[in-house]
């Protein structure tokens, strides 16, 4: 971002005239003209038309005010019976978003007239809350009523010397935001007015989705009480921030159309409807957006009213026609260059036949030549960056980038410059939309304020998209509540669980992959496991939840030193939670935590007995894997004995049917020695 000293001289800004017949009290106020150009503007209210100029301002009323200039979100916070502590961020990928991202900030708020203005204010960190307690009746001295504004246009996540800031601002008078006294209201009207239809002062607002993952439904996650998301919820709070803010981009960062049981019923169709009726401006391809075949993808971008951007994605080494490198747009008199990143890596995570013919540039130098071409004709230029890790890497190879939304990290945290960048989080599986304000003045960006705005339960939905999901939901259900079998325990398909040690359900499903085709052994990677199963009735839609990937059910001949690499690479990323952490039937390994990676393996045993390192053995895994998915090269040099037509799902339906009722546990299939907790 280009940064010139901000100079903002408080002026009486001329506007058309207004009458004074709306307001009884103001015309001796020598302020009069702000305080009916703000109440021209909706910012300030007035009861029985008195305005009371000379009344204080109290600490509500401010929050309100500063919320409404700045364009700023109004949040509405959920009550729970039970008191729960408040968050904010979670860095850990396995994170969710309970009932504490929800509840109210303060103590002494929760119902009050205004309470989602001040949720707001406090969302953007433009001010504290001092032992659960806001004090909303309390009046606002000047000096506190600066700060906050100050915080709001420049921003709390660098180090900023508010003093300074402030005192680069020239003010007529200046005196206001120095003032140690109750600000009066008058005062603080005539202080927000030259924020307010001002030709060089305005708001860019950035909306951004990542790693919706095709929940369109609201749903409940591991450990939380409440439900959570989903699009529906994120259409409404879109159309709100439209009718306030027309001067908005739209933005998603990859992997949204498909991975639940709707969204892959229909091959992602239903996300990219409802991404069209929001009004999207452009979505970056993720690793997951090829977990269908290509011509899936290019015709979702034919009924999408966006363009889909990759700048390194090459089909048969040249570009693809209906993927673009970036966008341009123009927002608010600034040109603003959208760039789409893939991670290089992605064909390595999906199935084979999903990326055949497909190559990636490599990321970084993508990320340069497409960044030398748009900068000189760009205000801004952003990065849709769907790099994993890789995101945070990007701006200290690739400096000049303004703006980093990052996807594939499933984190919710705050804005942190990284070598003059900004990267931003945008959450998970639709459980909310980022918010970033860019200020600008003199058509330059002077500062952001951001928030994440969580879906909870309490906001409203979309209706028209309540009815195209139920639409969807309904073909859906039909087939799916089917009722196959029963299980007496929770099976536990937690992500925590499954990429991490040994899971009770991924048990079940090995060793349903054993039962269909007779070999010796099976494995299954825990990143294809994606739900769990509680006590109770099992239903086909539990199945296609669990699994809900198309990979087929595969045989191979192997020796056993292979099978010791094969183990030996899926904990290589302990105690990273990664999908390639195996599960296992008719086998035992022990692992040592503590040793490097590749030289883990303490022992490989079926039944005890220590697998032969020279001998052929039979062992099924799903298409995935024996395509060399997530990195299992070492399966390309296998034999391919059984190549089945059924899903990984279809083999555990079966396996449910066949047994009617189960009741897996965790039996020391997985010993770690060492572990990380």
């Amino acid at each position: 971002m280009r940064k010139n000293k901000f100079v903002l001289i408080l002026t009486l800004v001329a506007f058309c005239v207004i009458s004074f017949a709306n307001l009884k009290d103001v015309s001796t106020s020598p302020f009069s003209t702000a305080i009916e150009k703000l109440y021209a503007f909706g910012i300030v209210e007035a009861e029985d038309n008195l305005f009371n100029p000379s009344g204080t301002l109290s600490r509500a009323e401010a929050a309100e005010w500063i919320v409404k200039t700045f364009k700023l979100s109004a949040i509405y916070p959920m009550v729970t019976e039970e008191e729960v502590q408040k968050k904010f961020v979670y860095t850990d990928p396995l994170g969710v978003i309970d009932e504490g991202f929800v509840v109210p900030s303060a103590k002494d708020t929760v119902g009050i007239d205004g309470e989602e203005y001040i949720e707001g204010l406090i969302k953007v960190r433009a001010i504290e809350v001092v032992d659960g307690m806001y004090r909303p009746y309390e009046a606002i001295t000047g000096v506190e009523f600066g700060q906050a504004i100050a915080r709001v246009v420049f921003g709390v996540d660098e180090e900023i010397d508010y003093g300074a800031k402030l005192a680069e601002l020239v003010y007529a008078p200046a005196e206001l935001l120095s003032l140690k006294r109750p600000l009066r209201r008058e005062e603080a009207a005539q202080i927000l007015s030259n924020f307010v239809d001002n030709p060089n002062f305005q708001v860019i607002t950035i909306l951004a989705t990542a790693d919706i993952h095709g929940h369109i439904e609201p749903y409940t996650p591991s450990g939380a009480k409440y439900p959570i998301g989903a699009m529906e919820k994120m259409a409404y709070y879109v159309s709100t921030e439209r009718a306030i803010q027309p001067d908005l981009l739209l933005l998603d960062v990859g992997d949204a159309p498909y991975n639940t049981n709707v969204a892959n019923l229909f091959e992602g169709e239903p996300v990219i409807k409802i991404m069209n009726m929001m009004g999207y401006d452009a979505m970056a391809i993720g690793n997951h957006d090829f977990d269908f075949p290509f011509n899936v993808m290019e015709r979702n971008s034919k009924l999408a009213n966006f363009p889909f951007l990759s700048a390194n994605t090459l089909y048969m080494e040249k570009p693809v026609e209906f993927l673009k490198e970036y966008v341009m747009k123009e927002i608010g008199g600034l040109k603003i260059a959208i760039v789409g990143l893939t991670d290089d890596s992605s064909a390595w995570y999906t199935h084979p036949r999903n990326v055949a013919g497909i190559t990636f540039e490599e990321q970084y130098s993508a990320a340069q030549r497409v960044l030398d071409e748009v900068a000189p004709q760009a205000d801004l230029v952003i990065a849709l960056a769907h790099l994993h890790t890789g995101n945070r890497i990007l701006p200290e190879k690739v400096p000049g980038y303004d703006l980093i939304f990052e996807g594939g990290r499933d984190v919710v945290a705050f804005p942190e410059k990284i070598n003059g960048s900004w990267v931003i989080s945008s959450g998970k599986h639709g459980e909310l939309i980022s918010k970033t304000n860019l200020n600008i003045f003199n058509n330059e960006v002077i500062g952001i304020n951001f928030a994440h705005i969580f879906m909870s339960q309490n906001l409203p939905q979309d209706e028209a998209v309540v009815e195209l999901v139920n639409g969807y939901v309904a073909q859906l259900d039909e087939k799916m509540n089917t009722v196959i079998g029963r299980t007496e325990v929770d099976l536990d398909g937690e992500r925590g669980t499954v990429r991490l040690k040994e899971s009770n359900l991924a048990n079940a499903i090995a060793d349903s992959l054993r039962e269909m085709t007779g070999t010796d052994f099976a494995i299954q990677n825990g990143g294809g496991v994606r739900a769990s199963i509680p006590k109770g009735d099992i239903t086909i839609k539990d199945v296609y939840t669990v699994l809900p990937f198309d990979n087929l059910v595969v045989a191979v001949e192997i020796t056993g030193k292979q099978i010791w690499d094969v183990l030996e690479h899926g904990i290589s990323a302990y105690p990273a939670a990664a999908g390639q952490f195996l599960q296992v039937s008719n086998l035992e390994y022990t692992f040592d935590a503590s040793k490097p990676p590749y030289s883990r393996l303490v022992s490989v045993t079926s039944k005890g007995a220590p697998i032969d390192m020279e001998k052929t053995y039979t062992l099924t895994a799903n298409d995935f894997l024996t395509g060399g998915g997530d990195k299992f090269v070492m399966f390309l040099e296998t034999k391919k004995i059984i190549v089945t037509k059924s899903f990984l799902r279809d083999a555990f339906a079966e396996y449910v049917v066949r047994h009617g009722t189960i009741a897996p546990q965790v039996e020391g299939r997985i010993t770690i020695l060492n572990p990380a907790n």
